[in-house]
């Protein structure tokens, strides 16, 4: 059984090397590393083609594209393997062994989606291991999007991911896995005891634009059917405390949202 591992690129020279590394090094074979370059300026793709010479398992679309949903959904559409993973340019495998882990839970043919934790690393507000919350979708995000490995045919059965949603794509696509009963028609296994999946890095687009992501979280709560009073209260909290880390990093209170999130995450 193949996957194929899609990893949308944009000016990424910095940080990409890393990412093929971590894909290079897993004991599992049927992998296709699929790139959709979003027409780079830097030395990305020379670094990908430098990095595979000695091997074809990989592709790069390079071409104009209309947001990370369109680059998600590119990949999604194009890839060959019969599971997907989206693992962005500045994240990795946490180790060699993650996709051979998670392709061994997919033998089960009744196994839709596999997902597990990720390791989440921020100098300024500190780093942490991060659980899958797996709570109700109004609520917040139940799965780490980094960490979550899809068969094909789910995504041909769901949909790929919706241009108009350009940082809050993942929690648009799992409304959608929800509002088709998931839980009783979709088996799933979180690998919760061998570690983190991947390895990822705090700037990324819905990190940077939080405010951004709670806007399209909502309209996606609305437009499937979860905007209900549970989920209006928590939305308000998130905005709350996300204006409450504003404020404490404009005074460089800076160790009082790494309390705060030791506290959530242990």
């Amino acid at each position: 059984m193949k996957i194929t591992i899609v990893t949308p690129t944009f000016n990424s020279a910095a940080t990409i090397r890393r990412n093929i590394e971590s894909v290079r090094s897993q004991t599992y074979s049927e992998i296709e590393h699929l790139f959709i370059d979003n027409e780079s300026s830097d030395e990305t793709r020379e670094i990908i083609k430098s990095a595979y010479a000695d091997s074809g398992n990989y592709r790069i679309i390079s071409e104009k594209d209309q947001g990370i949903s369109d680059a998600f959904s590119k990949g999604v559409i194009e890839a060959s393997g019969d599971v997907v993973a989206i693992l962005n340019s500045d994240d990795e495998y946490f180790n060699s062994s993650v996709i051979s882990n998670v392709m061994n839970a997919f033998s089960d043919p009744a196994i839709y989606f596999v997902h597990g934790d990720m390791e989440f690393l921020d100098d300024q507000f500190g780093s942490n291991i991060r659980r899958p919350l797996l709570c109700d979708i109004r609520y917040a995000m139940p799965y780490n999007h980094p960490s979550f490995f899809v068969r094909k045919k789910l995504y041909q059965e769901i949909g790929v991911f919706k241009l108009e949603y350009r940082f809050a794509m993942d929690f648009e696509w799992v409304c959608r896995l929800y509002k088709n009963h998931h839980e009783t028609k979709y088996g799933n296994v979180y690998l919760n005891r061998i570690g983190p999946l991947v390895r990822m890095h705090a700037g990324g687009a819905s990190d940077v634009n939080e405010l951004k992501s709670i806007y399209e979280v909502e309209r996606a709560l609305k437009e499937h059917g979860f905007w209900d009073l549970k989920a209006q209260y928590n939305q308000l909290l998130r905005r709350l405390r996300i204006k409450m880390k504003t404020f404490l990093s404009f005074l460089g209170l800076s160790s009082a949202i790494k309390v705060w999130r030791k506290l959530k995450w242990g």
